[in-house]
């Protein structure tokens, strides 16, 4: 077969009027004059720019292959108004139709035949043109029996006789109808007029092609809408197809949020499928060929799938894959819409297509030769682009799965980033006054859950590791210098650094303490000096052998009431249970750390909260447990206060006819208030529903926002503010405002999403 660069060479008027043409994002179609035909072409129609009142070619099949190459307008705007119009139709149903009716396009108080039909009983009238080109006509029009706006693509007249163009216009009403997708525009009816004009009905979108708006959106916007076309890529895969002309330009972006692939008109089978036989190709063209006024029925063999022997060589020269370019059409395949996906990936992060050229001829070249533009952008995401669009489909990725996993993984990859930079924010702040005004250890605490959560969803960020090395022996020296050598050592062994000079240092200053200490018989100097609330005991038996005063004004006793006795003796411990954790836990690791707890004041009247440290130590041969106290009662007070007021906020929320929810993340645990359930329309029998029911119930057109703001909560620490539509237990959509906030830790982590839900009218 031969192919573009072929046809090309071989035409000097062709090459010719290629290089008079400006590099733009029109698309190139060459299409044999005869199905099979191997031995000449013809030119069609480039894709231009929006418009309302596009010219009109003068002979769209001439002899010469550029003879009626003129721009197609795509369906973007409400047309001028033409008046109404009248359509009588028959779908294609395989009978003969007996169409005696106003032809589709006649404007209505036209001339008509007396037996033909009125207007009253045409299911389609036009209101206006919302767009033309060089083989159809779009107009907008109102369907009658379903009450609805629509569009119609109408074939040319003129074309009306000519099988091949026949052919082309049924293939891609045929493509389009066969995809279910909701980022592929609908196709309703594929029709006849009474004068055999073929046509189709569509969902009409009301909004703008992308080429419009990828500039205004933000990177991250643009990727979104390119994660939705490559769904509906994914799918056309699944059926059989290949688009083969996907650009920015040939997706429609509606008012309401719709991300939708149009331009199907190149789509070819994946595998080759049997081409139309010469006997009912004759068929069809003696009948359109003989003048009758009613349509013969269409053979099933023209509504088959488009097949890579009937399909047209062409594409968007800007956007083409070398294999496009070089119009071998038995080299194409679903990698060939890979390649179309990373060069709108390359648009939107360069601004550009990734091939030009001094005129359309060189662009052509340069997609052939794979010609990339150079761009000082790096990153993930140009990497995928550029392998997405390598010269060998077998260095691209295997699938548009793998490119969309792609795409998707950056994005948590820069989540995980995002961390990182928070997490060096916080252990090096630039401000010198916001570092003395952080405890030290909570700076490189806070810095190290960050970087814990950012290597959690990214494990091979190495920067992420890197840091959080860099940030645990930096603690590791601070530590030592601060005296605090068991946990500097810690540090510099689980950064696989405890055999270096430092952690050598700290190991040698650390047996040095323990000598000391083992010299000072009951540690008396500590406890007297030491502003921490502190006991020595006997780890035998647990005799007090020593309090300081710290403790003795905490606890209300005197000296004497607690040396000398059992710890079991006395009623310190509010809890016998925590208790006997504590000393299962110090029985096993012979420390702890943090433990949290009541203690009771003397006379048993004040519970005090406290954290207790304790380890053992060896003290002349026996076994002593070194206790420290830490009050944290204030804090406890402050924490139920605050638990309290959320309650009564709930209890007026509730009495406001406010619905409340709460999410953990840590679980993914929904809870819903009474209230909840009645604003939903949700039996509180069924009871609270997940996450993911939760989700299911949202309108599918309001989904992604409602999970977008839970996640951004959850891992961002964002409130919001949310209409979404969700479906009762009847299957009816309620309209609701919802409002949340996450609530925060001391580590800025979110331990919960709160909600609060309005009823809105709809």
């Amino acid at each position: 077969m031969t192919s573009l660069l072929d046809t090309i060479a071989g035409d000097a008027g062709l090459a010719s009027r290629l290089a008079a043409q400006a590099v733009d994002s029109q698309t190139l179609t060459i299409v044999p004059e005869t199905f099979g035909g191997d031995a000449s072409w013809n030119l069609g129609e480039p894709l231009g720019e929006s418009t309302l009142d596009p010219p009109m070619p003068k002979a769209p099949f001439a002899r010469h292959p550029l003879e009626g190459f003129v721009p197609a307008r795509k369906v973007v705007s409400y047309g001028k108004s033409c008046g109404a119009q009248n359509v009588g139709a028959q779908k294609l149903t395989g009978q003969k139709p007996n169409l005696a009716g106003q032809k589709l396009g006649t404007p209505s108080g036209g001339n008509q035949d007396s037996g033909s039909e009125t207007k009253n009983d045409a299911e389609y009238r036009l209101i206006g043109k919302l767009g033309s080109g060089g083989t159809a006509i779009v107009y907008q029009a109102h369907q009658r029996a379903i009450d609805r706006e629509v569009a119609i693509k109408l074939l040319r007249r003129e074309l009306a006789g000519d099988p091949a163009s026949r052919m082309r216009f049924l293939t891609e009403a045929r493509v389009i109808g066969s995809l279910d997708h909701p980022n592929v525009i609908a196709l309703h009816d594929l029709c006849v007029d009474s004068d055999g004009q073929l046509f189709y009905s569509m969902k009409r979108i009301d909004g703008t092609s992308w080429s419009e708006q990828l500039d205004e959106r933000s990177v991250e916007e643009n990727l979104k809408i390119l994660l939705r076309v490559a769904d509906a890529i994914r799918y056309a895969h699944s059926r059989g197809l290949i688009h083969r002309d996907l650009k920015p330009d040939n997706v429609m972006l509606g008012r309401f949020g719709e991300s939708l692939v149009a331009d199907w008109g190149l789509a070819i089978s994946i595998e080759r499928t049997e081409a139309r036989s010469e006997q009912a190709r004759s068929e069809q063209t003696g009948s359109q060929e003989s003048g009758d006024a009613s349509v013969e029925p269409i053979e099933s063999d023209e509504l088959s799938k488009p097949s890579k022997k009937t399909g047209a060589i062409g594409g968007t020269p800007a956007y083409m894959a070398p294999e496009q370019a070089m119009g071998s059409l038995e080299l194409l395949g679903t990698h060939t819409d890979v390649y179309l996906l990373g060069g709108i990936l390359y648009r939107i992060l360069t601004g550009k297509p990734p091939h030009t050229g001094a005129n359309l001829l060189e662009c052509i070249h340069a997609a052939a030769n794979n010609r990339i533009q150079r761009t000082d952008v790096s990153g993930e995401l140009i990497e995928a682009a550029m392998r997405a669009m390598s010269t060998d489909p077998r260095d691209r990725f295997a699938n548009v799965e793998d490119l969309i996993a792609a795409i998707t993984d950056h994005r948590t990859h820069q989540e995980s980033e995002r961390l990182v930079r928070r997490a060096k924010r916080r252990v090096w702040p630039e401000d010198e006054a916001a570092v003395n005004a952080v405890d030290p250890y909570q700076r490189f605490r806070a810095g190290e859950a960050l970087l814990n959560e950012a290597l959690a969803l990214w494990p091979g960020n190495r920067g992420a590791a890197e840091t959080l090395e860099r940030t645990q022996l930096e603690l590791a020296r601070f530590a030592a210098s601060h005296g605090d050598l068991d946990l500097s050592l810690m540090l510099y062994e689980t950064t696989g650094q405890g055999e270096t000079e430092a952690a050598s240092r700290v190991r040698r200053e650390l047996e040095h303490r323990e000598r000391v200490k083992e010299s000072q018989a009951k540690y008396s100097a500590l406890f007297t000096q030491s502003p921490d609330a502190g006991l020595l005991l006997r780890w035998s038996d647990g005799v007090v052998m020593e309090a300081n005063e710290a403790i003795l004004e905490m606890l209300g006793y005197e000296k004497g009431e607690l040396v000398g006795r059992r710890v079991s003796e006395l009623s310190i411990w509010a809890s016998t249970e925590r208790r006997e954790l504590f000393v299962e836990q110090l029985t096993q690791d012979r420390r702890a750390d943090n433990f949290e707890t009541q203690f009771t004041r003397k006379g048993g009247g004040t519970l005090i909260d406290v954290l207790i440290s304790a380890r053992t130590v060896d003290v002349g041969g026996t076994e002593m447990l070194l206790s420290t106290f830490r009050d944290i009662t204030h804090r406890r007070e402050t924490e139920r206060n605050l638990e309290q007021s959320r309650r009564r906020l709930r209890d007026l929320q509730r009495l406001a006819g406010l619905g409340t929810w709460t999410f953990d993340p840590s679980t993914k645990a929904v809870h819903w208030s009474e209230e909840a359930f009645r604003i939903t329309g949700r039996n509180p029998r069924l009871g609270e529903p997940s996450l993911h029911e939760f989700l299911a119930s949202i309108h599918p057109e309001d989904r992604e926002s409602v999970r977008d703001a839970i996640s951004l909560a959850a891992t961002n620490g964002a409130s919001y503010e949310i209409v979404y539509r969700i479906r009762d237990d009847e299957g009816n959509y309620r309209k609701l405002l919802a409002r949340g906030r996450p609530v925060l830790d001391e580590f800025d982590r979110t331990t919960e999403v709160y909600g609060v839900l309005q009823p809105l009218r709809s």
